[in-house]
């Protein structure tokens, strides 16, 4: 490529993927070694960057796509990119509202207005012209359809002071795409602790999609050294890998994204109050009545986010929680499927009970109205005495509680986790996509 530029280019892309093929990361993958080929530098690892997971035209993990490069000239970029997204979706039908979309902006990406529409996605929905105004102010360029606000709303991700994670993609082989995959789950011994969600608590492969789209296998960490000991789990030659950089599991709507209001498609993160006692309805789902800020809102444990949905049915009226989840768009109040619970403060939870007898121990008896106790077992009466208040012990402690290993959304860190502290340092071309994994001579940072 021509180098008109020396300095660093972004170029984020988005809605790639659907439902009949296509994946935004494997276009981005390919794309990325097209560069590569051609001479251009990579200033970062591939970025992965979720998304609102509320939006309802998503598709999948409302998943955007970022390479930071150096060496290329960003209206080269953009016309190699454009031109291959035409390619890579020419033999695809086209389906209502989806429609890929890149933006591209060059130097300094973390820009308080493009930051700013970063966080407004990561908990709200995003107009297009609020992503325009954006770019443009930033002196970017959008192209495509609605996928271009995605792609916008990403090009701000993962600052250097943010918390990240890596996701390892293999990718299969053209001639396998939409024949059954080969992944067998052979244990967690020799995956070291850095890696998660990655597996079922009593076995079986969580890191797998079953989709028609061209991605084996993606799995999860800290750290992505350790993550090439999964290829062992692979029963089929991948056909490549890429390394991503990834704001999944961090807790990203918590910490960064703009505090919303539980509206329908907004992500809340916030407090909320139980307000009336859990309900169990068919299919083994937790309803549970809350304030959620100023609002009213049902908080929904479904089945599949165990333990969450057991941890709902023991909660009382007056406890304080902090959850997070998507607002969907029915019920009245509005409901909040919750991802991740903090329990802050258990309400007490008592009753009032007769008191015991003084003289043999028996619990008394009410001897009506005025008049005080009396005991069932040896007679003692006494006119004067008064109901016993009797706190219960609560089957619950304050704390974080999540789903189980394997089915944690995109963006819930697992309970415990530790933020990590720093930016890594510039990667090489070997460290970021490759045919097999490298060898244990081939130097790759441990971050």
């Amino acid at each position: 490529m021509a180098a008109g530029s020396q300095g660093l280019v972004s170029i984020a892309i988005d809605d790639v993927d659907a439902p009949n093929g296509g994946c935004t990361t494997h276009f981005t993958g390919l794309l990325l070694n097209y560069l590569l080929d051609r001479g251009a530098r990579l200033a970062d690892y591939p970025l992965l960057v979720r998304l609102n997971p509320g939006i309802p035209w998503k598709t999948r993990g409302n998943a955007a796509t970022v390479l930071r490069l150096r060496g290329v000239d960003e209206e080269e970029l953009l016309e190699i990119t454009v031109g291959l997204l035409d390619e890579y979706t020419a033999d695809r039908p086209t389906e209502p509202g989806k429609a890929p979309g890149v933006a591209v902006v060059r130097g300094y990406p973390w820009r308080p207005q493009l930051r700013a529409l970063y966080r407004m996605a990561l908990t709200g929905v995003v107009a297009r012209d609020a992503a325009e105004k954006a770019v443009a102010r930033a002196g970017g360029v959008l192209r495509g359809g609605r996928g271009a606000v995605g792609a916008a709303s990403a090009l701000a991700a993962l600052a250097p002071w943010d918390d990240y994670t890596f996701e390892l993609i293999y990718y299969r082989r053209p001639e396998l795409w939409g024949k059954p995959r080969c992944i067998r789950w052979r244990g967690e011994a020799g995956i070291p602790p850095c890696a998660f969600n990655n597996s079922y608590p009593g076995g079986g492969v969580a890191a797998a999609p079953r989709g028609l789209d061209p991605v084996l296998a993606g799995f999860r960490g800290d750290c992505p050294q350790g993550l090439h000991r999964y290829y062992t789990w692979l029963c089929e030659e991948p056909h490549f890998w890429v390394l991503y950089r990834s704001n999944q599991h961090t807790d990203a709507p918590a910490l960064l994204g703009e505090p919303r209001a539980p509206h329908p498609y907004n992500y809340y993160a916030g407090w909320a109050t139980v307000t009336g006692r859990p309900r169990r309805i068919a299919g083994g789902h937790t309803l549970v009545e809350a304030a959620a800020g100023r609002a009213r809102a049902t908080l929904a444990f479904y089945r599949e986010t165990w333990p969450l949905n057991v941890v709902a049915s023991l909660l009382e009226p007056g406890d304080k929680l902090w959850v997070m989840g998507s607002v969907r768009p029915y019920g009245d109040p509005v409901t909040i499927a919750v991802d991740k619970l903090r329990v802050a403060r258990l309400a007490r939870k008592a009753k009032v009970v007769a008191p015991l007898c003084p003289r043999c121990g028996h619990r008394m008896k009410s001897a009506g109205r005025g008049r005080g106790y009396k005991c069932p077992r040896c007679g003692y009466h006494d006119p004067l005495a008064k109901p016993v208040v009797i706190e219960e012990p609560r089957s619950l402690a304050p704390g974080w509680y999540a789903p189980s290993e394997g089915r944690l959304r995109h963006l819930i860190a697992p309970p415990g986790r530790r933020p990590r502290a720093r930016s890594p340092p510039p990667p090489r071309p070997e460290e970021v996509t490759g045919a097999r994994p490298p060898s244990q001579d081939t130097h790759v940072n441990l971050l």
